[in-house]
């Protein structure tokens, strides 16, 4: 299978700055994501649209992502702190 393309947020370029170890594990998940779009997340929610989404926890970042296979792109549409509550 042909990798996905992944795209990823403007909201990762406002985070501030992650640790070298959290950024180099969130570019190694981004990585195998293009090469396995079906991946599940840690847990699953409903967009605003209805739509399925995955969410990774990485460290303490939460990574929001669907695959979009009409185009053969995974969307990550969210990078925010994790709720660690």
């Amino acid at each position: 299978m042909e990798p996905y393309r992944v795209l990823v947020c403007i909201e990762i370029l406002q985070l501030e700055k992650p640790s070298r170890r959290d950024r180099d594990l969130m570019l190694r998940f981004l990585e195998r994501l293009g090469s396995n779009p079906f991946a599940k997340g840690d847990y699953e929610e409903k967009d605003e649209v209805g739509r399925p989404v995955q969410i990774r926890v990485i460290s303490k970042y939460a990574l929001t992502y669907w695959a979009d296979h009409a185009v053969k792109e995974v969307k990550v549409t969210k990078i925010e702190l994790a709720d660690r509550t």
